[in-house]
This record gives C-alpha cells, structure tokens and sequence, in this order.
C-alpha cells in the first residue's frame, strides 16, 4: 500500500447525476449519498450508490454548459490499447485520480485543470507482467489522525519500508502465477480492505495461479490485520466445493470490481469471478465457492458474516462486474437495509444486506449439464 497527504484546495465542481427508478411496492428511502458536494468514493459514497444532491446542473440548463478545459492523461505516458478507466474523487477541492497503465497518481485543481502533485511508482519488473496494466480504477481516501490521504495499490513498497532491498522481481515467483490489482482499495472504519485482480480467466493458459486472497490493513500504521482465503482450505466454509483437492493449485477468484461498505455495521461487500481458466471446469470440479458470490466481511477481522453464490462453477464468463448498491427500501411497510447486486445477465439479486437473507425468492432450476468428456457443471 501507498499512501499520500492530501493538498486541500478549494475550487468548484459539478457533478453527474444518476436517478433511480424504484416501483411503487418498493420504495428507496435513505440513500446513503454524497454529502457536500464531495465524491469521495469511486461509486460517490461507501454504498456506491453514485448518487449526489447536487441540482445545480438541470435539464433547463445542461444545453449551455460549455468547456472549461482539458486535462490529458496521455501527458503522463502512453496508454497502450486503453484509455484511463478511473473515475476521479473529489475531496475538499482536488481532484484525485490515475493515470496510464503505470497509475500514476495525480492531484487536480478542478477549477483549471491544473495538475497540483503527482506520484509514480519506481519501475518494476513485476509491474510490467502485470496482467491488467491499464485496468487502475482510481484511489482510495481516508481521513486518518486529522489529514487526508490518498491510497493506491502497489507491488512493492512495503517490502522495502521494512527494511528489505529493493528488488524489482520481488514478488510472488512467476511459476506460481501472476496477481494485480483493477480496482483501488476501499477505507472502512480505519481499515483499508486491498482487492485483488487477476489476468481475466478466458485468456489464462495454465491451471495452477495464486488465489485471490483479500486482506485488511490499518489504515494509520500499515499494519496487516488479516486475511480472508478466498479458496477456502481445509476445515473452512466452503473448502468440500473443490473437489479432487483443486484448492491446492486453482486461484484467482479476483475481486477486480469495485467494493462497497456499511461502516454502520461494520461490513465490506465485494463480488468475485471464477476460479482459474474459464470455460472449463474439469480440472476444478465442484461449486467452487466463493467464486461468482457477493462476500461480506466483517472489517475489522476479515471474518465471512454471509455470502451468496450467484453462479457456481462460473465457466461462462458471467463475473460479477458490478460494485454492490447499498441503499434502504420501504418493502410492505418495514425498512430493510439492502444490497443490490447487477449481473451481466441483467438479473437483479436483492439482499438483506445485514444478514444476507435475500429480499424476494431466489428460484434454483435445474441446468444442461455439460457433454464435454471430463468438464464438470453445477446442478443448479
């Protein structure tokens, strides 16, 4: 992890607005929200509702709305076959975001464009095989002991900080596999929650990869404060879902989407994808939790409160692609505070997001099993 002091400067800025449509029998209450004109989160707020009070741009007057400036992320390198993905943060004035496939981070004045600071990392060889350069969707923030700051993630730099020499290969050994990161970590009650990302499964090339493990940090000291085992091992939840002992050389199980968290409750929530080598399952038979599943953990232990498995044995490519949605609805008179989760499908799961319980009925049906010698398919 990296970390940065913030620059405040203050300065307008406008931002997007998104509606929401929500039917009668279900009303949305309690919108978590963006306060004061920030977005201080990659979705505008931990429940990642993308959503602002804002009103100062309407439709009665978006036609006048004229450029002020450009700012031009290829100034800070090339961008390969992709454009910068992230999605600024707008905290106390400044701009935050990064740029090109070395995520490099940069501080804005939003008033000018004016570049304020930026950071880029040494060069490394690890960084150069890494298996989603140009997939960096932005920082993270936090408030910590009275300042700002601005995290990222890196490969390297706590190695050195303890006191280990710089080394650009250090890192996990190529034959083990290759791990990144796509989206930034998120900040929840002091602790900063690091994702991780893998090359995506349909161009993987080999079985064996490291698994997608997510881990808390505290966000004032670095310290490490756990780590949840995304394949689960002998004697945890799930483990009996990978048969002919396929948690011993399967990973990934990214969590390359964004995260969302209730810092009331105290929980993170975050989606993953499938296990290593999509559109084939022979090698990992079984359901292969927490792969496909909306996971929530306890922030401060890293502790599995609930999940879901939305799809088991994931070999259609049908990854979460979303950040959960946390907002409140009014259902039959109760307020339950909900997790809505979009697929790629266009299927909507809905959440209790406390207890997991889901809000409606989610129907199993049974499915084609597959007739390719030696893959395997859910039942369900």
């Amino acid at each position: 992890m990296k970390n940065f002091q913030r620059k405040q400067k203050l300065g307008p800025f406008l931002v997007y607005l998104t509606a929401y449509l929500i039917s009668s029998s279900a009303l949305a209450q309690g919108l978590l929200g963006t306060e004061n004109g920030e977005w201080r989160y990659l979705g505008g707020d931990s429940g990642n509702t993308r959503y602002s009070p804002l009103n100062q741009i309407n439709a009665s007057n978006i036609d006048q709305l004229e450029q002020a400036w450009i700012w031009r992320s290829d100034n800070f390198g090339p961008n390969v076959d992709y454009f910068s993905r992230s999605t600024p943060i707008y905290v106390d004035g400044t701009l935050y975001t990064v740029a090109t496939p070395r995520r490099q981070v940069i501080a804005i004045d939003p008033a000018t464009g004016e570049n304020l600071w930026t950071f880029r990392e040494p060069p490394t060889i690890r960084h150069q095989r890494s298996p989603r350069q140009a997939y960096g969707k932005g920082v993270a923030y936090a408030e910590v002991n009275g300042r700002g700051v601005i995290y990222i993630t890196t490969p390297w730099q706590d190695y050195v900080i303890s006191g280990g020499t710089y080394d650009p290969d250090y890192g996990i050994p190529r034959e083990m596999g290759m791990v990144t990161a796509s989206s930034p970590p998120i900040v929840v009650n002091g602790v900063v929650v690091v994702l991780v990302g893998h090359q995506p499964g349909y161009g993987q090339t080999r079985i064996e990869n490291v698994p997608g493990d997510i881990m808390g940090f505290d966000a004032a000291t670095g310290e490490f404060l756990w780590k949840y085992h995304a394949i689960p091992r002998p004697g945890e939840v799930g483990h009996e879902t990978w048969e002919n002992d396929a948690w011993r050389w399967s990973g990934d199980i990214s969590t390359w989407a964004p995260a969302s968290a209730d810092p009331e409750l105290g929980l993170v929530y975050m989606v993953t994808n499938a296990s290593t080598v999509q559109f084939y399952a022979g090698h990992r038979p079984g359901n292969n939790l927490f792969g496909g599943s909306v996971l929530a953990l306890d922030v401060k232990t890293g502790e599995r409160r609930w999940h879901y498995q939305i799809h088991r044995s994931d070999q259609w490519n049908y990854d979460l692609p979303t950040p959960p949605m946390l907002m409140d609805l009014i259902i039959n008179g109760q307020n339950i505070p909900a997790l809505i989760q979009n697929t790629k499908q266009g299927l909507v799961f809905a959440f209790n997001r406390e207890t997991g319980e889901p809000i409606w009925p989610i129907e199993d049906r049974e499915v084609f099993q597959t007739q390719v010698p030696g893959n395997f398919t859910a039942r369900t």
